[in-house]
């Protein structure tokens, strides 16, 4: 199987299709981000209240403690904590509404996809990587965005807060945990760097898995037939290891960075008691800016550890979201304004005339030369062949999933390429085939096909007497078997 979609995609290329995907998104994820934005910047007040308790309960220590006044300060910070867990909540809720419309309308999508793009494309992708940008990519996309989108904009948002705060407050001190903060930045970015390729990886590896359990879990009993267990297990195998490499040194790189993170942090906290312990024993601070240091500085370190968590989910979104866009965008079958629809009353003849024929993947590979065949009205017809000899292609051209590359297929004396696709479609009654086909007749087959006018059918039945029943039959019928004799199955009792 080819691959598809091999484009590697970002996560900033992964928003702007969405933001053009559905223009609706725009204004409730801006609102929902600004809330993040906002809840996020009202908790980075509370150090410098915090700063002023300490300061106020230090200076009272031998004159009595105001407590007037320190509550009025914890009113105040108690107030604005509520405003940011308001936000924070309205956040989530605009957020998780959101992306659950939108993973129903990209399901929507891309199950109307599936019935417009060109038989071609399944020669390609396979159908259990199709159902996997279904279910695996739609959810992987949706909860990255309404969990880590709305945490790395209010990290973000915190970190910057945090930054300004503490250069405010303490120039010196703050420079001391910046400088061993910036190796975080620096970790991180490399591993980022590294990283996305193996997502990437992963995702494409996933679905071809995927893909490769459900074709063989569906033709399993082929797969007992032809004897195939040893090979299939041994492709699986193959597949699985690829998986797992890409998936371990994914996390190997995305789990290192929240560790690294924390010893960063804890550094920080460090580098900020001995250079405050140094400055406050100099008296050019006092006691509660080194408090008000020690919340800042985690406020500071925590937002890494989340960037690090939230960028290494939205790395797996990008590849997600880029096997989804993949499939959206790929060719659709143009669409039949002028064509004829069927005839109402149908007889059933049908006319291959010069027919000739190449996969459009391999066009310069004929699999049919110059074919030309007679149905009349009510005749049955049985294509007998080996596996491989065109019996499915004829059919499928009959059934117009494919353009001819030459010649003319008549229904009725009418071209089916003058019709619509979905009238030819109208006209059969498909049973596709299966390992057990064999075990029936050809009576079995004619009445599952759709009503039409009835025949007398004789059932052999028990030496003393027989019995007839009437069965829908079409008019014309068309038969193929996958025989390794000459001859096709019985159809003795028909």
């Amino acid at each position: 199987m080819s691959k598809t979609g091999k484009r590697r995609h970002t996560i900033a290329d992964i928003l702007r299709e969405l933001l053009s995907y559905n223009g609706k998104l725009k204004l409730p994820m801006a609102v929902a981000l600004l809330f993040a934005a906002a809840g996020a910047v009202l908790t980075i007040i509370g150090p410098n209240m915090l700063s002023d308790i300490t300061n106020l309960i230090t200076e009272s220590l031998f004159t009595g403690i105001d407590m007037a006044a320190i509550g009025g300060i914890c009113v105040n910070l108690l107030t604005i904590y509520l405003i940011s867990a308001i936000l924070t909540y309205v956040e989530h809720f605009i957020m998780a509404t959101v992306t659950l419309e939108l993973s129903r309308d990209l399901r929507r999508d891309l199950s109307r996809k599936i019935n417009v793009v060109p038989m071609s494309y399944f020669n390609k992708a396979s159908y259990g990587g199709i159902l996997s940008r279904v279910t695996n990519d739609v959810s992987t996309l949706q909860q990255a965005l309404s969990n880590s989108l709305p945490s790395i904009i209010s990290s973000a948002a915190q970190f910057a807060g945090c930054l300004i705060m503490m250069f405010v407050t303490e120039w010196r001190m703050a420079l001391s945990a910046v400088l061993v903060t910036v190796a975080g930045f620096l970790i991180m970015g490399i591993a980022m760097l590294r990283s996305q390729k193996y997502f990437t990886s992963r995702q494409r590896n996933l679905s071809k898995l995927n893909g490769y359990v459900e074709e063989m879990y569906s033709g399993h009993d082929v797969v007992r037939i032809s004897r195939a267990n040893d090979g299939i297990k041994r492709k699986f195998g193959e597949m699985n290891d690829e998986l797992y490499d890409s998936d371990w040194r994914s996390q190997f790189l995305s789990g290192i960075m929240q560790p690294l993170m924390t010893v960063i942090g804890n550094l920080g906290y460090v580098a900020v008691c001995v250079v405050g312990a140094a400055l406050a024993m100099d008296g050019q601070i006092e006691f509660g800016v080194i408090v008000a240091f020690i919340m800042y500085v985690r406020l500071f370190t925590s937002p890494l550890s989340t960037l690090a968590q939230g960028m290494t989910q939205m790395q797996t979104a990008a590849a997600a979201g880029g096997h989804i866009f993949d499939f959206l965008h790929a060719e659709e079958m143009p669409e039949e304004p002028g064509k004829l629809s069927a005839p109402e009353q149908v007889r059933g003849e049908v006319d291959f005339e010069h027919v000739r024929f190449a996969y459009p993947d391999d066009p310069d590979k004929i699999i049919i030369k110059d074919f030309s065949a007679h149905v009349e009205p009510g005749q049955k017809v049985a294509i007998v062949g080996p596996t491989g000899a065109g019996k499915t292609t004829l059919v499928n051209l009959l059934m117009r999933f494919y353009e001819l590359n030459s010649g003319t297929i008549k229904i009725d004396g009418i071209p089916t390429c003058d019709m619509k696709r979905e009238s030819v479609h109208d006209l059969f009654g498909m049973v596709l085939q299966d390992t057990c086909s064999r075990a029936r007749c050809a009576r079995t087959w004619c009445t599952t096909r759709p009503a039409s006018p009835t025949r007398s059918w004789k059932t052999p039945a028990a030496p003393a007497a027989s019995t007839t029943s009437s069965r829908p039959c079409p008019r014309a019928s068309i038969r193929c078997w996958t025989s390794p004799s000459p001859s096709p199955p019985d159809r003795s009792s028909c």
